[in-house]
């Protein structure tokens, strides 16, 4: 893993969109762009031990099959997070996961509402949704310390 904080992109093989990871504060934003269609994820600060989404913090653009993917490191409080992003036909799989020492608050990743892409939660997986954000979650109740997933594949919504 890298621990440069230089901007990274995970283009579609493709040309279909892409995924711009850029450091904000102590951690990667992303945002998903699909030919000016944007779907930006809303990140907390580093004081928070339970973040609106996952804080990445070390980030490497990797070739895994002949197809490359990015992968992801980071902490908050006493939890630690992982993510893997990898093209799909149409779109972007995202695979996150959080290791917790104890029940976590909240869980999953927050992105600012758009209309113009669609997500669909992986099995185990939910999207919760309000007026100006979207939250993709594990589906179940968070008890204790363990390990919790939740995946999703992004694409941009047919006109």
């Amino acid at each position: 893993m890298s621990t440069s904080t230089a901007p990274l992109s995970l283009s579609h093989p493709q040309g279909l969109g892409s995924v711009h990871f850029v450091w904000a504060h102590d951690r990667f934003d992303h945002t998903i762009d699909f030919d000016g269609r944007q779907l930006a994820c809303r990140n907390g600060c580093g004081e928070q031990a339970w973040p609106e989404s996952p804080p990445i913090q070390q980030l490497s653009i990797e070739s895994i099959d002949g197809h490359d993917v990015a992968l992801g490191v980071g902490c908050a409080g006493t939890s630690h997070w992982s993510l893997s992003v990898e093209p799909t036909a149409d779109g972007f799989r995202f695979d996150w996961a959080c290791r917790a020492k104890e029940t976590p608050a909240q869980l999953g990743t927050t992105y600012q509402d758009s209309a113009a892409i669609e997500i669909d939660p992986a099995a185990a997986s939910l999207v919760a949704a309000d007026d100006a954000s979207k939250r993709i979650q594990p589906d179940g109740a968070s008890s204790g310390g363990g390990t919790y997933r939740w995946c999703y594949t992004v694409r941009c919504r047919s006109e």
